[in-house]
């Protein structure tokens, strides 16, 4: 049900849209002592805070902790570029329901609301087109799980947002929003909107660079704490960093320095088409067996949130193709909107059972935080939690239960 987004890094090598390569100042050039820690004393690292990941996560907190007075030279972005990481999605929607219940908790309001105003301001500032405001239609289907959502909905409306609007409709309402529906019943809400999540991370990310944050465009390899702070090794022999902290926002990659959790990935995959035939002039973004909605460019993505199975990678666009035209079979009354212009897959990375994510302090580790597990609600909660956590990390503020991350008890380094 939830529309694709992201937690970490979502960037294409050697694209400006969020790639670090050819950034401004990184381990390479910094003289080597010892085990390959480079000599940073100088350049006012040992003082730093590194933040491992440039996808929405990364880039959030970021901007929070440049928006709270934090000195840019004492902020180092590292980022490997993965293209099937979250992030660089090309077809990614921001709704109040990204799960399986229309009746969520206080928290979640909390973090949609505050994440609604941060991704609206940023996007707005912006000379290119990267925000798509419009209602969603979930499709009651007659299954299980529509009725399962329609009973939430009335379980929790009383107590939405004032800004949240909802209805059902059906009939010659549902007509007029979606004619290829044919009436039949679907509920309605805002606010919602698409999202140009890569270009949204690579505004980001130049903005951070021309306020004099360091960006360095490399795969951590190796991290080691210790009274004088943290190592940071990188793969590919890179000379290494000293910082006083560092912050692992690498989504799905996060299990790769961490583990004793139960961290998941999950992956999925979405696919592009012109706006024509049967795309063509779209009244609202429809929530079904797929999200189908018009992007900021005027293009239409079609996201498949989760994809239950093995080798996912090998996976052939052809194979994506079809299964995401057949999803969309229903919505579009059976009409065929041709073939995909690209298809992407990825992978995102969520933690336990609740799938709440990870922000915070690292149980059993000195200043070692991370801010990752947002799986398909990367845009519900890295905006807001890269708020709260730049209140801990400068101020002490707390950390919300919800997400804290010490609940991970047994998650550790990888040795």
């Amino acid at each position: 049900m939830g529309g694709l987004a992201g937690e970490g890094a979502g960037t294409k090598t050697g694209d400006d849209r969020g790639d670090a390569a050819g950034c401004c100042g990184g381990a390479a050039g910094l003289k080597t002592l010892g085990a390959g820690v480079s000599q940073v004393d100088e350049l006012g690292l040992n003082d730093a805070i590194a933040v491992v990941g440039a996808g929405i996560a990364g880039l959030s907190l970021v901007d929070a902790l440049l928006e709270r007075g934090m000195r840019p030279s004492e902020l180092i972005v590292i980022d490997a570029g993965d293209p099937h990481r979250g992030s660089n999605a090309p077809a990614t929607v921001l709704h109040p329901f990204a799960g399986r219940t229309m009746a969520p908790g206080e928290e979640h309001w909390r973090a949609f609301l505050k994440s609604w105003e941060t991704l609206k301001r940023w996007c707005a500032r912006e000379d290119e087109p990267l925000w798509r405001p419009a209602p969603m239609m979930r499709l009651m289907e007659g299954d299980k799980l529509s009725a399962k959502l329609e009973e939430s909905w009335e379980e929790g409306r009383a107590r939405y947002p004032e800004v949240v609007k909802s209805r059902r409709v059906e009939g010659d309402e549902s007509v007029r929003l979606l004619p290829s529906w044919q009436g039949a019943p679907a509920l309605v809400y805002e606010p919602a909107a698409a999202v140009d999540l890569p270009g949204l991370c690579a505004a980001l990310l130049k903005r951070a660079k021309e306020r004099g944050v360091r960006v360095v465009q490399g795969e951590v390899a190796d991290l080691r704490g210790g009274e004088e702070g943290w190592v940071i090794g990188f793969a590919g022999g890179a000379p290494a960093l000293r910082v006083a902290r560092v912050v692992l926002a690498t989504g799905a990659a996060l299990g790769a320095l961490l583990g004793e959790a139960d961290l998941r990935e999950r992956p999925g995959e979405v696919g592009v088409w012109e706006a024509t035939g049967p795309l063509e002039d779209l009244n609202v973004m429809i929530n079904s067996a797929a999200n189908l909605f018009e992007r900021p460019d005027g293009r239409v993505g079609v996201g498949s949130t989760y994809l239950k199975r093995e080798g996912w990678r090998e996976r052939e666009d052809a194979e994506a193709d079809r299964e995401l035209r057949e999803k969309m079979a229903a919505a579009l009354g059976g009409a065929d909107p041709g073939t995909a212009l690209e298809i992407w897959r990825g992978v995102r990375g969520i933690y336990g059972s609740d799938h709440r994510p990870l922000v915070g302090p690292v149980a059993g580790e000195r200043e070692l935080f991370v801010m990752a597990g947002f799986g398909s609600k990367g845009l519900t909660w890295a905006p807001a939690m890269g708020q709260v956590l730049a209140a801990h990390l400068l101020e002490g503020a707390a950390i919300w239960d919800v997400v804290d991350a010490r609940r991970a008890r047994r998650m550790r380094l990888r040795a």
